[in-house]
């Protein structure tokens, strides 16, 4: 009977892997027939957000051509894309824009240097929607950093936490092995 918890541990550690897992997806879904795509330049990745193309592996640092288009003329419009990091990450917004146009794109590019803290390997999101007069739409794209886990810093990091975590749960259930059953 000394071993009579470790399932419910075994069972726990199963439901936080598991439930961090999101699904790789690349949709524009709504109803203003919106198109967008992006071309790595350094890298030579092309992506259009209307495919699902699952989880693109995107270099650390590089300048991004963009493009995005709508059917009709917008009017009013208004829109974002930002960035979603896993937990404990926070995300932050790349861009956002409005106002009053007859144009139906647009086009730039971006240029992105992540931190060497962010994790290679580990699945994002970026995340983007526009609205205006003729209706609306949002996409997202799954993207992972070019590397290694053991690229970053922050690996490191989350080992030591976890050997800690491991030391101090070994410690609070040493009187239910020692004290015998």
């Amino acid at each position: 009977m000394k071993f009579r918890y470790l399932p419910l541990g075994a069972v726990a550690i199963g439901f936080v892997l598991l439930g961090s897992v999101s699904p790789a997806h690349a949709d524009i879904p709504g109803t203003d027939d919106c198109q967008a795509s992006g071309t790595w330049l350094d890298d030579g990745l092309v992506v259009f957000a209307e495919t699902d193309g699952g989880v693109y592996t995107i270099p650390d640092s590089d300048t991004v051509a963009w493009e995005g288009s709508v059917a009709a003329p917008p009017g009013e419009y208004s829109g974002e894309i930002w960035l979603e990091m896993p937990p404990p990450f926070a995300g932050w917004s790349i861009d956002s824009w409005g106002g009053d146009s007859d144009n139906t794109g647009n086009d730039g590019t971006y240029e992105y240097d992540f931190p060497s803290w962010v994790p290679a390997g580990v699945e994002f999101d970026v995340k983007g929607e526009h609205f205006d007069e003729n209706g609306g739409c949002s996409g997202t794209i799954a993207f992972e950093l070019d590397g290694g886990p053991f690229d970053s810093p922050a690996t490191f990091v989350a080992l030591a936490v976890t050997l800690l975590f491991a030391i101090l749960t070994g410690l609070a259930l040493k009187p239910l092995f020692v004290g015998g059953a």
